[in-house]
């Protein structure tokens, strides 16, 4: 610690300074116990905080004060003096540590002993800005107060050794209760072989001892699968092998030296081959889109997933040496993925769309969003109250309030959800509709079920679409045995009235709003979309309900398959490709065409302004911001130059957490939270029984890492937010269940640790 000799001299030597020293900027958060062994709860406290080392009244006693900052436009004085500043007396007991957390360096230490805290684990993540000299000279001073709190004398004359004495290297490791917690990258050090006798050789490269797997991880590695016979190299490159550990939640060392490799084994085929010094295999997997692939430049790793013969997933990383080899790798990477995906040579895509596709493996973008668009005052986003923290404490499963179907002994599963704008929602199973009001107290109470959907024929349908339409009045439907035909059902009567012929090529496949509040008021047109066109419907018209002069016949190759309109009208359009077409009108050419990554999109929303996009692919969602910050205009309204696209964000799972998940990601449609007037906060999707929950400022903000997990007991097939909120979710589980989320506590983050 001599390095911080002098440093501690400038800090120490101003003996009427109070504060003896301040880091300005991060985030405040709390884990608390649950009333399951060993889980906790993560809440965030302050958003944006500083926290400071200050002298107290009593001689050799030191306070660790956290305060929080406020906005531009908002009010200090709206919140209790308590609720914006935390105490914590400075000694050893509190157990203070220092880490590494999604790129940022984090403190954490213990809630004071004998009192209600002792069991609280608080965390402070500094601003990625922070520099490491502050954090080093931070650290120190904690240990410094530390000694002169225990020994009651000056630490002047302390050894190095007697201050680092209070240094405890691992993070405390909390699992959030019915969350699941981000990995940590297990650090080698303590490990590492010693260094092996100079090689006399001219090659640069150094060799090491025989790669080892440590002998104290308790992770068990895959049987290494039979690689490709005939094959030619892409990229090699040299690193460290970990893999991720459920029970100890972290990376744990299988190699300190492999030679990873991408290979080509047949046209569009690649795998990737991890290998140690002396050619033994430690991994041979083919390049698939479930592999969930993350780089990290921070950490100079790459991180993906592993799935075996027998359904297991694992989730192996490779740390390279220094930047440029984890560059190199990342953009062959991409290219062979691409590949794969597509069936298409990479040299043949265009330039731009090259540059469009790599952006996406980029982990640092941040959206061209306006700057005073991260000050305005959010009050959704203040700190809870001392009461709404007391009902916090009460166990998860008495936040959700579940509901049944009451659909008897129905086998039938079910399948959609469409949630009103006033009191209702509704619940597809099988050619039954459950409805569900939005009672006192934001619970759901089972209101009643249409108990057999037909047309006005009496045949039963199945609906493969419902839309709630005309201010929740009526119920539109799409038939799969009849894809010429939408069928309006009047909901106070619980049966079709209405049938409109829509002859087309392919069959219509997706009907939607006029525009994305277009259900709020009596709209009597809607648009509708086969796989190769757009039209808009008009149910006045006589016979066939398609305006002629507001459709257009596209090519059959686009293969839509999704689409939304934003609150003026103009509409998005997805293709099987991951493509994307922006439109100011129907039946005409679209204005903007973004290229895809070449995954089908499942689903797609967009802000109501019409400045965000938002894509849902199988294991990954695309956000995008469509205003060209050059001109002011959004894609809807005029193309953007060539050679500048809009920057792709790429929101998906770490692999270490699809490894705690254990199974295959495949996200249902993502959705904006939604009402008129109402900014977009939060984005929800779900995969299997999990509910994933983004803060969308934060990601505007760069930190797209960061997102809430919770876990259901049976599988969940849809999931929206209630009209109007940003916290409030309505969950739709496969079998006779459905679930009222309240305050999802979207501030709460994971951020994996490396």
């Amino acid at each position: 610690m001599n390095i911080f000799k002098t440093v501690g001299h400038l800090i120490w030597g101003d003996v009427s300074n109070q504060e003896l020293f301040q880091i300005p900027s991060g985030q405040f958060y709390v884990y608390k116990p649950t009333s399951f062994p060993g889980k906790k709860t993560k809440e965030c406290i302050f958003i944006d905080s500083m926290v400071t080392v200050r002298r107290t009244s009593v001689e050799f006693q030191f306070t660790l004060a956290v305060s929080r900052l406020y906005e531009e436009g908002e009010d200090e004085n709206d919140d209790a003096e308590d609720d914006n500043e935390r105490f914590f007396p400075i000694n050893e007991n509190m157990q203070f540590r220092k880490y590494v957390s999604n790129g940022a360096t984090t403190f954490s230490w213990q809630g004071q002993e004998d009192s209600e805290t002792a069991d609280f684990t608080y965390e402070y993540v500094c601003d990625e800005e922070t520099s490491s000299l502050t954090c080093n000279s931070f650290e120190t001073l904690m240990y410094q107060c530390m000694y002169e709190a225990k020994y009651l004398q000056s630490h002047i004359r302390a050894s190095d050794a007697d201050i680092a004495q209070f240094e405890i290297h691992t993070p405390i490791n909390s699992k959030p209760a019915g969350k699941i917690t981000s990995s940590a990258l297990k650090s080698p050090k303590s490990q590492k072989p010693s260094s092996p006798k100079s090689n006399k050789s001219s090659s640069p490269k150094l060799k090491s001892e025989s790669p080892k797997r440590t002998t104290e991880s308790t992770s068990r590695p895959p049987e290494v699968a039979d690689q490709p016979v005939k094959y030619e190299g892409v990229a090699e490159a040299e690193g460290e092998l970990h893999l991720y550990n459920a029970t100890t939640n972290l990376f744990e060392v299988q190699a300190f030296q492999v030679v990873v490799q991408l290979v080509r084994s047949a046209k569009f085929e690649y795998w990737l081959l991890v290998s140690g010094q002396k050619g033994e295999q430690y991994l041979a997997q083919p390049l698939e889109e479930r592999m969930n692939s993350v780089f990290t430049p921070h950490h100079l790793s790459f991180i993906w997933n592993y799935f075996d013969d027998k359904g297991q997933v694992y989730s192996w990383l490779i740390r390279f040496k220094d930047e440029k080899p984890l560059r190199l790798f990342k953009a062959h990477f991409a290219e062979c993925m691409y590949e794969v995906i597509n069936r298409r040579s990479w040299g043949v895509a265009e330039e731009s769309d090259q540059v469009f596709y790599m952006k996406t493996y980029d982990p640092d973008v941040k959206m061209n969003s306006p700057k005073d668009e991260f000050e305005e005052s959010d009050e959704s986003e203040r700190e809870k109250s001392d009461d709404e923290e007391d009902d916090e404490e009460e166990e998860e499963e008495q936040e959700d309030h579940r509901v049944s179907f009451g659909a008897g002994n129905d086998k039938s599963k079910n399948s959609h959800l469409q949630v009103g704008y006033k009191d209702r929602s509704f619940v597809l199973r099988g050619n039954k509709i459950g409805i569900f009001k939005h009672g006192d107290g934001d619970n759901l109470e089972f209101d009643s079920t249409i108990s057999r959907v037909a047309n006005k024929a009496g045949r039963e349908i199945n609906p493969s679409l419902m839309l709630l339409h005309d201010q929740d009045t009526s119920m539109m439907l799409l038939d799969p045995k009849d894809q010429n035909t939408a069928y309006r059902m009047d909901l106070e009567y619980g049966k079709v009235v209405e049938e409109w012929s829509l002859p087309t090529a392919s069959g219509v496949t997706h009907i939607m709003g006029d525009s994305k509040y277009s259900h709020l008021y009596g709209t009597n047109t809607m648009v509708g979309m086969s796989k190769d066109s757009v039209f808009r419907i008009d149910p006045r018209v006589s016979g066939n309900k398609i305006v002629q002069d507001q459709s257009k016949q596209y090519a059959k190759t686009n293969q839509f398959t999704a689409a939304a309109t934003t609150a003026n009208g103009s509409l998005v359009i997805g293709g099987h490709k991951g493509e994307m077409k922006l439109f100011n009108a129907i039946g005409k050419v679209a204005k903007t065409a973004l290229p895809g990554i070449g995954n089908p999109i499942l689903g797609i929303d967009v802000s109501g302004d019409g400045q965000y996009v938002l894509a849902t692919c199988k294991t990954y969602l695309l956000l995008i911001n469509v205003m060209n910050p050059a001109n002011k205009t959004l894609g809807f309204d005029k193309s953007f130059p060539a050679d500048s696209k809009p920057t792709p964000i790429r929101l998906q799972l770490q692999p270490q957490d699809v490894a705690l998940m254990k199974h295959e990601i495949s996200f249902t449609p993502a959705k904006f939270n939604m009402g008129e007037n109402e900014l977009e906060k939060t984005i929800v999707t779900s995969t299997g029984p999990y509910v994933i929950t983004w803060n969308f400022r934060r990601i505007k903000m760069g930190h797209i890492n960061e997102y809430q997990i919770k876990r259901y007991e049976d599988k969940v097939v849809a999931d929206n937010f209630k009209y109007g909120h940003d916290r409030s979710i309505i969950v739709t589980l496969q079998d006779d269940g459905m679930l009222l989320v309240n305050d999802i506590g979207f501030l709460n983050t994971l951020r994996p640790r490396i």
